[in-house]
């Protein structure tokens, strides 16, 4: 018999529609470094980096799940409104502004539940990029 509280993960960030922590946008920076790196040492292939290296990359203190989580919800943005965010992207880096923007922007923990946009304004978003700029 196996104990159901075994073989599920830990739960990850914070409560469902509850915000999500700002942070410091030199930690943002310095995981979205890591997260590019691996890209291109792997090109082609999904990979995972484990959070205690994302930890190490940041300053000590640090809301660790909430910077994962703005760093996820940026590489979406960068996705769905790649010519949005152009301005702000040279040779494939992002310019300070926006990561000003996305380690500060209010935004809410979402997962598993279908849900219709991102859970952040991103007009708001391109928003605070500008005034930032």
């Amino acid at each position: 018999m196996t104990d159901e509280s075994q073989t599920q993960s830990p739960p990850f960030g914070g409560k469902l529609g509850q915000p999500v922590a700002p942070v410091d946008p030199d930690d943002l920076k310095a995981v979205w470094r890591v997260y590019r790196e691996t890209e291109m040492s792997h090109p082609g292939q999904r990979v995972g980096i484990c959070m205690d290296i994302i930890a190490r990359e940041c300053k000590i203190g640090a809301d660790v799940q909430a910077v994962v989580y703005r760093i996820m919800m940026l590489q979406l943005i960068q996705h769905v409104a790649a010519e949005q965010l152009a301005p702000w992207t040279k040779e494939g880096e992002l310019s300070e502004p926006v990561f000003l923007t996305a380690a500060q922007i209010p935004m809410e923990w979402f997962g598993g539940e279908e849900r219709q946009g991102l859970p952040l304004d991103v007009e708001e978003f391109f928003r605070r990029v500008r005034d930032a700029t």
